[in-house]
């Protein structure tokens, strides 16, 4: 399972460039209080185009629910999701994906 470093700067957690269709699993269990990360899904429009925002949550402090599911969603020319944590001690936070 792939697991990325939080460092203050925005990391992708994943991309794909083409026409495709996925859902997956961002793993916010090591969270503490004083910690925010905000996760963000971008959608390419065109070929050589860039980055569009499509949706933005921002996650605060210990999670009820530490296991964020990342709807399906279908991409013809490209899929971004990010994380950043913009306060406290930075986590390395796991994540999976799934093409359907």
């Amino acid at each position: 399972m792939p697991a990325t470093t939080m460092d203050g700067t925005e990391q992708i957690l994943f991309e794909y460039i083409g026409l495709a269709e996925f859902a997956g699993h961002i793993f916010l269990d090591k969270m503490e209080e004083g910690d925010s990360i905000i996760i963000r899904l971008y959608i390419k429009d065109e070929e050589n185009g860039t980055y569009k925002l499509y949706d933005e949550c921002i996650y605060t402090g210990v999670q009820d629910d530490p296991c964020i599911y990342v709807r399906p969603i279908i991409g013809k020319v490209g899929i971004r999701v990010t994380a950043q944590q913009i306060t406290g001690t930075y986590k390395t936070i796991t994540h999976q994906w799934f093409k359907r």
